[in-house]
């Protein structure tokens, strides 16, 4: 089992990319020479990049000069991610249990993708602090940041690209600049996407949502009325949704795996702690916990997390076989920025 890296980055967006790209330069890391479809791509997609999250293009030139590159070489690889290449394939839940949101997620994909998995610990200057996960050394699949706002994708087969904000992007900005649901919803409804996929939005004030993006549209589902919690894997549900999502290649495990951790959490009406948590994230009913040994495609990383008593743990590999450990990184991070702040 190969564990994930632990990097963290803080300072400006400029020297969160250098501090990076300067470790991984020293390991090897290299950037090959993206094709001309590539460069093509990421220039239009810098448009919207620079109306919504500008500061990101900061991060990826730090990360350029550090690693000795072509800025446009890198800025192609970061931003056409998603337009040219498969997508995760994941679950992920949050519910309000009476007392605390427990958030969940398995992230699945490619076990040759391994041995690029990280954790961060993110402390940018114009943001909020966080810990996230990616196998992206720029952008962010999931993560919970120092507000108590969790959030996670998973992929949906598209029926067209356009350039604009792809998913590893817009997992970021939602960890450095949102404080609430709310806050991410207002953002992320505001986006022109070049990927197709949902995302998962939770607070520790037990708001929740799963926002359905597309580059033609985005709708924002809520939980049922009856329900504290909310789930997704691969696939579209709002009803407005459907038609953009390219139905015939779906995952054939998205709709099993959603309907057994939902039917998990209405047996309990949504009244889980991080034990029982635990127990539907390692399920094999339905590849809840994923083994295709036919495509060596599985459970790369598990994680839950509380989100009023802030707590994270994570599994670095399948959870049936991994221990979840706590990640205490992101409680110490803001412990000792309040220091900073408190009068001597």
């Amino acid at each position: 089992m190969v564990a994930m890296f632990h990097p963290r980055v803080k300072g400006s967006y400029y020297d969160m990319g250098y501090q990076y790209g300067t470790i991984l330069y020293k390991h090897g890391f290299g950037v090959s020479e993206q094709t001309t479809e590539k460069l093509d791509f990421g220039r239009k997609c810098e448009k919207e990049v620079k109306r919504f999250f500008p500061e990101i293009l900061k991060e990826i030139r730090g990360f350029a000069d550090a690693c000795h590159t072509s800025h446009k070489n890198l800025a192609a690889l970061i931003l056409s991610i998603g337009a040219f290449n498969d997508k995760p394939m994941c679950s992920a839940f949050a519910t309000f249990n009476g007392s605390d949101v427990v958030f969940g997620r398995n992230y699945d994909f490619y076990y040759s993708l391994r041995k690029n998995t990280e954790s961060y610990l993110t402390c940018p200057k114009e943001g909020y602090r966080s810990v996230g996960h990616s196998d992206i050394f720029v952008g962010r699949e999931d993560g919970v940041n120092e507000k108590g706002l969790a959030t996670a994708i998973t992929g949906v087969r598209e029926k067209i690209t356009k350039p604009g904000i792809n998913f590893p992007l817009a997992v970021r900005f939602v960890l450095d600049k949102c404080a609430s649901v709310n806050e991410g919803v207002k953002a992320l409804s505001d986006v022109h996407f070049s990927t197709t996929n949902n995302y998962l939005l939770a607070d520790k004030d037990g708001n929740m949502a799963v926002v359905e993006a597309s580059p033609q549209r985005v709708r924002v589902r809520r939980p049922e009325e009856d329900n504290s919690f909310t789930v997704c894997s691969n696939h579209f549900l709002h009803t407005e949704m459907l038609e953009m999502e390219n139905q015939k290649e779906r995952c054939w495990d998205s709709v099993p795996r959603y309907t057994t951790i939902y039917n998990a959490l209405k047996q309990q009406d949504g009244k889980i702690d991080v034990k029982t948590a635990h127990k539907i994230l390692s399920n094999h009913s339905e590849y809840v916990c994923s083994h295709q040994k036919n495509i060596r495609l599985g459970t790369l990383w598990s994680v839950i997390a509380t989100l009023k008593n802030l707590q994270i743990f994570r599994a670095e590999g399948h959870p049936c076989r991994v221990k979840y450990k706590p990640d205490t990184r992101l409680n110490k991070a803001i412990q000792m920025h309040q220091r900073q702040l408190t009068p001597k």
